[in-house]
């Protein structure tokens, strides 16, 4: 299963794309993050069901002086803003 998620809050510059590489790594998740020019951080996760929501559960944080997400969109591979060009990773990695 893949998701796609954009997460918005205060989540750049402070090491929110190495957390949720670590968080993605410790539930078995592949794919990829990377940060948006809007300063919204995109995720592309894949895993089994249960894992995915683990997942997004734990990347769903605010941290005192870190990292502080105020809403994640949700998006699944039949719905119009998945994106098209969505491909599988082997691993989880951070995208420039």
């Amino acid at each position: 299963m893949k998701v796609f998620l954009i997460v918005h809050g205060f989540v750049q510059g402070v090491g929110y794309r190495h957390f949720v590489r670590r968080v993605a790594e410790k539930n078995g998740i592949r794919g990829m993050v990377r940060n948006m020019d809007d300063g919204s951080v995109q995720v592309l996760a894949e895993g089994d069901g249960e894992s995915l929501s683990r997942f997004e559960s734990e990347i769903d944080v605010s941290m005192g002086n870190g990292p502080s997400v105020h809403h994640i969109e949700r998006h699944i591979e039949a719905d119009k803003e998945f994106p098209k060009d969505a491909r599988s990773y082997r691993e989880f990695v951070i995208e420039k």
